[in-house]
């Protein structure tokens, strides 16, 4: 039988045709409109160079701008294999077109979450919780290119726990703070610092101490319970049960026995374990703010009520059914707001181009004027018109001649103006820099999605916390206390049992058997840990929660791709050093290669440095990343293997510095080879060039 032909409706194909060409319209506009709006960029700072009688830098070729480019957007350099695509390329757009695949990539997500970890001082763990969701939702909605006046309304309006609302990792970061929330908000959001009036009228600006706890007055409601769990409503009911039962105990002996009040030594502890992972929940409430005892100004009483105001901008008004937390984030991301807009356009200019057109970045003034003053001017209109869209604005930015331009050969100077005859001249973050080691050793850096192991056991973590609460929550005061009085028990248990182990530790000095009775008492630790998980699920129905059986199901994936566990295993233990910066563990530990090359430790904004320093220059000497990309196995060493003859020398400083050796660096590499050997003068020069100051820069 012949297949049948089923033929399309003609007003079908008219549809697509028609749905096609206005996609295509749709497309031609926009790059007319991203070029009107990048020769405009490029109209307005060509302006103050003609008035300061300065040159355009020249263009920069095409090697040059390539590593510039994925350094910049993704956050890495380009692969051999990428930058010669781009060089072969004969598209006369070809620039445009590589800005635009690199912003639709995983890559852009992964370096510009870590630029926002840094800003939002992002830590994957809070206080008495996890927020791995946080980092989560914050790479998610760069992937999703969420508009930033969105994503800002979503942090400042979010409430619940972090894995329902991830976006409540804003408060959680502050958690216990509601002041030093409100002061980061206008750092960050405004550019503006108000730090200084939360004690007294700042000495260098016009913000008083009313208008600092004015405006604190919006947030004062949102709130943590970190400090206790004393008045959440699952505590109290186990409370009001435990209170009955001690009253009846009273009654039937006669006696009033104080020490059992609150449980026993062991019942406390379980209690604590039950009900202080309900206290990371944000709750929003009409809680009151108001001046401190000591106030000492005469616009106002000490501990006066102070009502919800902005210190600028349109007034936001909270009415008797409004909820303040709203109508801030409402004023907070309006376009109408005088600093919001310039703050952003101000700091992702600086992100592009090294040096903003208002420094520094978050501290605005009454009388702060940018440097090119109808370019900041255009910039916050750009990012209005656009609808607050990132990528859009940032490739009107990396479409310019100015961007495009050799690097400047002024530096940026605190005070002084930076007048973008090219980019600023930049060193690499500690991010690019380890994400750029990795692009030398692994294929398809950017499709890789393995967490670091520390990662890894806090989304456990987060996960069996999320577990704990909706049990605690679905029992009421009795079962809460049947129990505590169970796991009380346990509890005593094991204390006697920990007594024990360390009696018999002390008894002997013998390795083999110190070690056995260390993996004897983690196994009962274990299941001591696991009790309460047991009990809750038992008592709710629900399946208890298996960090192992998550461990061992996490492993079968990586069997699936067709390995054994033993070879699963090995591999998992290989890629602890193998993912993006994005996926370590925010502030990565101490003695990290991201802490050593200038990783913020999360807790002032935007604190991380690009300084040089002598640790760096050990760990890139003698520190397993530069094994990593010498090994057989690296993807530079097998792109050097498939190549011809000298031509493995292109390979490699294409792979390193963007472009071909010259020919004084031919002539130092043949000795080097001609006096050790080919594979031992490889080495000796991928280490050179590793530790060398133009790898380590942005040209």
């Amino acid at each position: 039988m012949k297949p049948r032909r089923f033929a399309a409706p003609c007003s079908l194909i008219v549809l697509i045709l028609l749905q096609l060409a206005a996609s295509g319209a749709a497309r031609a506009a926009q790059s007319l409109a991203r070029q009107e709006a990048s020769e405009k960029i490029d109209a307005l700072v060509q302006q103050v160079l003609d008035a300061q009688g300065l040159q355009r830098q020249a263009l920069s070729d095409d090697q040059t701008f390539a590593r510039r480019i994925y350094l910049d957007i993704v956050g890495r350099i380009p692969s051999y294999r990428e930058l010669e695509s781009f060089e072969q390329s004969k598209s006369a757009n070809k620039r445009a077109e590589l800005i635009d695949a690199l912003l639709d990539s995983d890559g852009y997500a992964s370096h510009f979450y870590n630029y926002w970890e840094d800003v939002l001082r992002i830590k994957s763990r809070g206080r008495k919780t996890v927020m791995v969701s946080y980092q989560d939702w914050v790479k998610q909605s760069l992937r999703d290119n969420m508009p930033y006046d969105v994503f800002v309304r979503e942090l400042v309006s979010s409430s619940g726990f972090v894995w329902d609302d991830p976006a409540v990792g804003y408060y959680l970061r502050d958690a216990g703070m509601p002041l030093d929330n409100m002061s980061n908000t206008a750092q960050v959001f405004l550019g503006t610092r108000m730090q200084c009036a939360q004690c007294h009228d700042h000495p260098f600006d016009r913000w008083t101490q009313q208008e600092y706890y004015h405006m604190a007055a919006f947030t004062f409601g949102v709130k943590s319970s970190v400090n206790g769990y004393r008045n959440i409503p699952e505590f109290e009911a186990f409370q009001e049960v435990a209170r009955f039962v001690r009253r009846a105990e009273m009654r039937e002996s006669g006696q009033i026995d104080r020490s059992k009040r609150g449980g026993s030594p062991a019942e406390r502890r379980v209690i604590r374990d039950i009900f202080e992972p309900l206290v990371t929940e944000v709750t929003v409430s009409d809680r009151k703010l108001k001046l401190p005892e000591d106030y000492a100004y005469d616009d106002a009483k000490p501990n006066q009520v102070m009502v919800p105001r902005t210190p600028f901008g349109p007034e936001a008004k909270v009415g008797k059914r409004a909820n303040a937390q709203e109508v801030y984030a409402d004023w907070l991301t309006s376009p109408e707001n005088p600093r919001f807009t310039k703050a952003i356009a101000n700091r992702l200019w600086k992100k592009a181009l090294g040096a903003g057109l208002i420094e520094p970045v978050d501290d605005f003034k009454d009388d702060t004027v940018a440097t090119h003053p109808e370019l900041m001017a255009y910039l916050e209109e750009l990012m209005v018109e656009s609808g607050y869209d990132m990528k859009a604005y940032m490739r009107a930015i990396f479409n310019t001649r100015t961007y495009q331009s050799e690097v400047s050969n002024q530096e940026p100077v605190p005070g002084e103006p930076f007048f973008y005859t090219g980019p600023a001249l930049r060193r690499m973050s500690a991010e690019q820099l380890w994400d750029s080691v990795l692009t030398l050793a692994i294929r398809d850096l950017d499709k890789m999605t393995r967490e670091d192991p520390q990662m890894m056991n806090l989304r456990l973590r987060e996960m069996e916390m999320k577990r704990h609460v909706e049990n605690v929550k679905q029992l009421n005061g009795k079962e809460l206390y049947a129990i505590v009085k169970r796991l009380g028990g346990v509890q005593d248990r094991y204390l006697e049992l920990e007594k024990e182990f360390q009696s018999k530790l002390n008894a002997t000095q013998d390795k083999e058997q110190r070690a056995t009775l260390r993996r004897e008492f983690n196994e009962i630790r274990r299941e001591k840990n696991t009790a309460v998980e047991n009990l809750l699920a038992q008592a709710t129905g629900s399946e208890p929660f298996d960090r192992r059986e998550m461990l061992a199901a996490d492993d079968a994936d990586e069997a699936n791709e067709g390995m054994d566990r033993r070879e699963a295993r090995r591999l998992q233990r290989v890629r602890r050093n193998l993912v993006r910066a994005s996926e370590v563990v925010s502030p990565a530990p101490p003695g990290h290669f991201l802490r050593e090359f200038g990783e913020s430790d999360r807790d002032i904004i935007g604190s991380s440095t690009d300084e040089a320093a002598i640790p760096q220059a050990l760990a890139l000497l003698n520190g397993n990343l530069f094994n990593l990309i010498s090994s057989r196995e690296s993807l530079l060493s097998q792109e050097v293997q498939a190549a011809d003859g000298e031509y493995r020398w292109d390979v490699v400083f294409k792979s390193f510095y963007g472009r071909s050796p010259t020919e004084a660096e031919r002539s130092l590499v043949a000795a080097q080879v001609e006096a050790h050997g080919f594979r031992k003068g490889y080495q000796q020069v991928q280490l050179a060039l590793l530790n060398s100051q133009e790898f380590r820069f942005i040209q």
